[in-house]
């Protein structure tokens, strides 16, 4: 009897975590907002896997359940995880990199004093064509002597902070976008690429600005929380809708990088995304973590492209350079 209710409880826990799945990845439309929650959809994810194995290992039927959730939500599966893409390519396209660098560890948050030289080195080893730096510190930037063509913006009271674009080719029609009340913003650039022009914007949305210390547990801080989260989501909306305003006035084939500061499963990558290719999604693999949250992985930056661009291959690098990850993108068009 107890063995009985003890599986019972399991099953119902099991059916709760799998609804809660389908509710957070948008399986089961956009009824539901649960703005901060869908971060946990990886743990959720694994949590359920868990449940899963477990079901097979014992030859019970509840492993139906999660093969029933996946079967519903298999598109969004894709934007969590991707198998790995064995294919070869021969030519040679574009190469775009998009790297938070954290300031290149101007305050010490590592526990390192080469963190700039390490970066130098790491992108000198790469090689991109293109770089797309957010949180970027001129004064304590690399040199980075193969990159002769720059363009910059301050974003904040610190005229040396900003975002920053580097190239191998010559740069035309810079600008920059200004967000309403905050420290963050975009720029973009045009370059010349086998006789055409190529726009490639770099973004830094608004930060949720959530820490290890945060709780939902007391009642005060859940209301500050929860406050300060309902703030950020609709300054990252209203940043979102700025954004796609400059970029429909754009004709050319584009390349956004990004760090969105939320995950492929909120609505603000929804927005961001449409008529987009997910760069991950098309060439990635893995989990395509790109942001480290006390261990926990989360994918919160971006490069998408336009449809008319052909992605050969993305990639997602494991360092210890800043609190992200850098990506690349090699990509080539018609």
């Amino acid at each position: 009897m107890k063995f009985t209710f003890f599986k019972n409880s399991l099953i119902v826990i099991n059916i709760i975590t799998l609804l809660a799945q389908l509710i957070l990845m948008g399986s089961l439309g956009s009824f539901f907002d649960f703005p901060l929650l869908t971060l946990l959809v990886p743990l959720i994810c694994v949590f359920n896997l868990i449940f899963f194995l477990i079901w097979v290992v014992r030859m019970q039927w509840p492993f139906m359940l999660f093969i029933g959730a996946f079967l519903i939500g298999i598109s969004e599966w894709g934007l969590l995880f991707q198998f790995p893409n064995n294919a070869i390519y021969t030519s040679k396209g574009l190469k775009v990199m998009s790297f938070n660098v954290r300031l290149f560890n101007t305050y010490n948050w590592i526990d390192r004093d080469d963190i700039p030289q390490a970066i130098e080195e790491f992108i000198a080893q790469e090689a991109p064509d293109v770089i797309c730096f957010q949180e970027y510190e001129q004064k304590g930037a690399p040199e980075f002597l193969g990159y002769p063509y720059r363009y910059f913006q301050s974003t904040a009271s610190n005229r040396s902070i900003g975002s920053a674009i580097l190239s191998k080719k010559p740069l035309y029609n810079s600008g920059n976008i200004q967000f309403k009340k905050s420290t963050n913003g975009g720029i973009y650039v045009d370059i010349k690429y086998k006789k055409d022009t190529l726009r490639i914007y770099n973004v830094h949305f608004e930060s949720l600005k959530i820490n290890i210390r945060d709780t939902l547990i007391t009642n005060q801080n859940s209301s500050v929380l929860k406050n300060r989260i309902r703030e950020v989501l609709k300054k990252q909306n209203d940043q979102v809708r700025l954004f796609r305003g400059v970029a429909s006035q754009n004709t050319h084939p584009s390349i956004l990088c990004t760090d969105l500061n939320n995950n492929a499963f909120s609505k603000v990558y929804s927005s961001l995304s449409k008529g987009q290719n997910d760069a991950f999604v098309t060439a990635g693999s893995g989990m395509g973590t790109s942001y480290h949250f006390s261990y926990f992985p989360l994918r919160i930056d971006f490069i998408f492209t336009d449809p008319r661009i052909k992605i050969y291959s993305f990639k997602s690098y494991s360092l210890e350079f800043s609190d992200h990850e850098p990506l690349t993108v090699e990509v080539n068009w018609p």
